[in-house]
């Protein structure tokens, strides 16, 4: 038995293998084999359920947040892992752990207040990574909606991204903590420790937000940035000479522009890609250390394999009522 079972994953789920070192030996079990018994009183075999799958009920379709439950759709098939991250280690440290049916308490999404800070931190950075990435697709489809004649603001979904880059930092600082020395790979300084889709948003971010407002142009209605040059070496000195000149950029050839939107999608994609491909590396390395055994106290699976059924929109991951 693999730790993950193929019939509880995307169709494209290979990460495992493909990121692995030793991906021609077994990974470890995630929480153990199935275990059977026979019920003295009943004289019948039944089958003890490992806790990741007593998890497999859940998916953010139908019990994720209001957020996930809206956004999610935008961005699964482009970063699955997240789904599966969130269901093997976010809900078993969520109320939703403790009761098999949504009902009006709003509080069913939530962490529980029994868990440690290091992993609440988990919880909390991993979702932040979500809530950016997503809003910033949302943000630039709604903008490459909007009429030609309506401006738009395509520095706003950079920002986004920027955002969700140092949420990944902070998370990969939490999987650091709750892990030990099972995961070793991890890229410590942004950006220039991170893949270069990083340092691409960051250098474009810095450009447009931190300095003075940029030189644009314009066809069909359609906002045009300076295109980044191929060799990162050269972004710093490439980046200072629009800082104060609009007459830098009008001077720029049609080949030395790039469409804004073209461009966020762009970045968009290779930041989803190498966040996919990481959030397997950390599944496969954190399978090592079988998490859901030795941390039972709080990261609990649920007690009833019912199915759940949610009774009411769900609240927003993070939000109280007062």
């Amino acid at each position: 038995m693999t730790p993950f079972s193929s019939a509880r994953l995307p169709e494209d789920f290979s990460l495992l293998a493909q990121t692995n070192p030793a991906a021609e030996t077994p990974l470890p079990e995630l929480v153990g084999e199935k275990i059977e018994f026979y019920s003295r009183k009943h004289r019948r075999r039944e089958v003890a359920l490992t806790a990741s799958e007593k998890l497999d009920k859940f998916n953010l379709g139908d019990h994720g947040d209001r957020h996930e439950h809206e956004r999610w759709p935008l961005i699964r098939d482009r970063f699955g892992n997240y789904e599966i991250f969130w269901r093997l280690y976010v809900v078993p440290l969520t109320n939703r752990v403790l009761a098999p049916v949504a009902g009006p308490d709003r509080s069913w999404v939530r962490v529980r207040r029994d868990i440690p800070s290091e992993w609440q931190k988990l919880a909390l950075c991993h979702y932040s990574v979500f809530y950016r990435l997503s809003r910033a697709v949302e943000l630039r489809l709604e903008q490459a909606n909007t009429a030609p004649d309506v401006p738009t603001h395509p520095e706003e979904v950079i920002s986004l991204l920027q955002t969700c880059c140092e949420n990944v930092e902070d998370f990969y600082e939490a999987v650091r903590h709750v892990s030990g020395d099972a995961v070793r790979f991890l890229p410590r300084r942004l950006p220039n420790d991170f893949p270069l889709a990083f340092r691409k948003i960051d250098t474009y971010r810095n450009l447009l937000i931190h300095n003075p407002v940029l030189g644009r142009g314009e066809r069909h209605g359609e906002t045009l940035w300076p295109k980044l040059p191929e060799d990162p070496n050269s972004w710093e000195a490439w980046k200072k000479k629009f800082r104060f000149s609009w007459s830098a950029v009008e001077d720029l050839s049609s080949e030395e522009l790039v469409s804004a939107r073209a461009l966020l999608e762009s970045l968009e994609n290779d930041l989803a890609a190498s966040l996919n491909e990481t959030w397997g590396r950390i599944l496969a390395s954190l399978a090592s250390r079988n998490p859901h055994e030795r941390f039972k106290d709080f990261l609990r699976a649920p007690d009833s394999n019912d199915t759940i059924t949610v009774c009411q929109p769900l609240a927003a991951s993070g939000v109280f009522m007062k």
